[in-house]
């Protein structure tokens, strides 16, 4: 999904003021825990995160998913969730926060707000997505946010894993195989593996998602639908 805020790029020379280190994971590597001291921001390079919570009585909640150039981890103080590897990953590592003790400058505010904006806006990916009631309407809203992300590529690398898209959907796995099933019957989806698909049917996948027949059309008066990006060309020709 795309970001919902304008998100200021991290140039060559903005980069060069913070002291970074790429790390590599192997798929199913901690990256950090929850709860442990926030000292440091990530940039996925390369390969796919995942962000997750564990309840006391051992049950897993998935909070998000992660790609190249999204940045997770920007947590005050402790970390709120875990980061893990899902595939083998390459992450920038920055160090923010307190780092007067080393005797090395603070990132000045410019810094701080981009941190900020880029981190934010990660994470906000799948927002839309918690407000769907159905199984259906959960997966074909995920699959559009996966969609967005692969750069509007129709055929989706679907990395994780059924139990990974059902702790986050806060599905069973059984639901999630049959609402793959539906949606490959439907004609909206064509299944290629246990991680690829094809969108056959991006219109009626947007419809399922999010009710596109009360969507406007960017550059008219009324408002957008949350999901209209997904589903209108992003530069709309008025003359066409």
């Amino acid at each position: 999904m795309q970001p919902a805020i304008a998100t200021p790029a991290i140039t060559k020379d903005f980069r060069s003021r913070l002291l970074t280190t790429s790390l590599r994971f192997k798929a199913g590597q901690v990256i950090f825990d929850e709860g442990q001291k926030a000292t440091r921001w990530y940039e996925v390079v390369r390969g796919t995160v995942r962000t997750c919570r564990f309840h006391i009585d051992g049950h897993r909640h998935l909070t998000g998913f992660y790609f190249s150039g999204d940045v997770f981890g920007a947590d005050y103080g402790y970390y709120s969730t875990a980061a893990e590897a899902v595939t083998d990953v390459t992450v920038r590592c920055y160090r923010v926060g307190d780092i007067s003790e080393t005797g090395e400058p603070k990132p000045d505010l410019s810094e701080a707000v981009s941190i900020l904006f880029r981190a934010m806006s990660s994470a906000q990916k799948y927002l839309f997505i918690m407000g769907h009631r159905t199984a259906l309407e959960k997966l074909a809203a995920f699959l559009l946010c996966i969609h967005n992300q692969n750069n509007d590529d129709l055929h989706l690398i679907l990395p994780m894993s059924r139990a990974d898209i059902a702790d986050f959907l806060g599905l069973t796995i059984h639901t999630v195989s049959r609402t793959f099933t539906e949606l490959a019957q439907r004609g909206l989806i064509k299944i290629e593996g246990r991680h690829s698909i094809v969108i056959t049917d991006k219109t009626g996948l947007c419809r399922l998602a999010g009710e596109m027949d009360n969507f406007k059309h960017p550059g008219g008066d009324e408002p957008i639908h949350p999901a209209a990006e997904f589903c209108f060309p992003k530069n709309p020709n008025p003359e066409t």
